[in-house]
């Protein structure tokens, strides 16, 4: 190693106190540079060495601060890699204000196996099948929604109260799409996980007895890594430090594992978050998290497209 190299990692090496996180951040960088059969792209003769020397700064960096690497036991890549999503999106800016107002509403546009059909169809073309493109729109309080299937005519529906009869065959005004209601509209409101994820302790094991708790798991997490999954796929808005907690919670479940270049539903790969198996004997895919951002994308049966606070059902953004 020449003075110049030495200069160099010397300048990338921070003087701070180890840090557990950091620890896990660098080594789940090192194992994805020094992954073997990894493909990178060809590259001139200088970036090459600048390439390397920049790989070799790091590398010796990582080493100085926290030694040799361990031997990986059996879901050390799994912490690994869900710390470094943990500590990326914590870091990030909010996707959406701290807490819309009551009139605003939520926005997604997904693609989805199955989608029902917008406005009032019946029988058998009620349900669309296949790589679906839905938009939707919930108002936050929970009072109304909108959707658009395959860029159809926005539809728009009244939410029942809990309690709140329909009325059949007097249509009620504005509402297109009629009444919709029932405990599963209700308990995935967006106001409702909104509030839930809000209530959950940061502390990873906190969160993860509290969801156990809450939703009566039988203890073998089946139940526990589905809801915190369905979390992922019905609330948009979470904070980042409540995101970043969440991924700490499903590392600690055991039997999770983690697998590269998993396809959502718009055939993007991502890192897969599994668990367990179907009833297929297929590995149960919980989320599927974008490589970069580290963001979450969705799952083999469903994709999000883009989601977003507005002020009235129709706008996008």
């Amino acid at each position: 190693m020449n003075d110049e190299e030495i200069a160099l990692i010397a300048r990338f090496r921070p003087e701070v106190p180890e840090d557990p996180a950091a620890r896990a951040r660098a080594w789940a960088y090192l194992q994805r540079e020094l992954e073997p059969g990894r493909r990178r792209p060809r590259v001139g003769r200088r970036s090459m060495l600048l390439g390397g020397l920049a790989a070799t700064a790091a590398a010796a960096v990582a080493v100085a601060q926290f030694g040799t690497a361990p031997e990986a036991g059996p879901g050390e890549v799994n912490l690994r890699t869900l710390e470094l999503a943990a500590a990326t999106v914590e870091r990030q800016a909010p996707t959406a204000p701290a807490r819309p107002a009551p009139d605003q509403w939520v926005y997604t546009r997904t693609k989805a196996a199955y989608a029902l059909q917008s406005g009032n169809v019946g029988g058998p073309e009620a349900m669309r099948k296949g790589r679906v493109t839905v938009e939707e729109w919930w108002r936050f309080d929970g009072k109304q929604m909108a959707s658009s299937v395959q860029n159809q005519e926005i539809s728009r529906s009244y939410i029942l109260s809990p309690g709140e009869k329909r009325r059949p065959g007097v249509p009620r005004p504005g509402f297109n799409g009629g009444d919709i209601g029932g405990p599963g509209i209700w308990n995935s409101l967006p106001n409702k996980t909104y509030a839930y994820v809000a209530s959950l302790p940061t502390e990873p094991g906190a969160l993860l007895a509290r969801v156990r708790k809450d939703h009566r798991d039988d203890g073998r997490d089946v139940t526990t890594f589905g809801v915190i999954s369905g979390l992922f796929r019905e609330n948009h808005l979470i904070p980042p430090e409540k995101n970043a907690a969440l991924y700490r919670a499903l590392a600690k479940i055991p039997g999770v594992r983690v697998k590269k270049n998993v396809k959502d539903y718009a055939g993007r790969a991502g890192i897969g978050v599994l668990f367990g198996r179907d009833r297929q004997g297929d590995a149960r895919v919980g989320i599927i998290l974008d490589p970069r951002t580290y963001r979450y994308m969705g799952d083999t049966q469903f994709a999000l497209l883009h989601s977003a606070v507005v002020d009235e059902a129709g706008r996008r953004a």
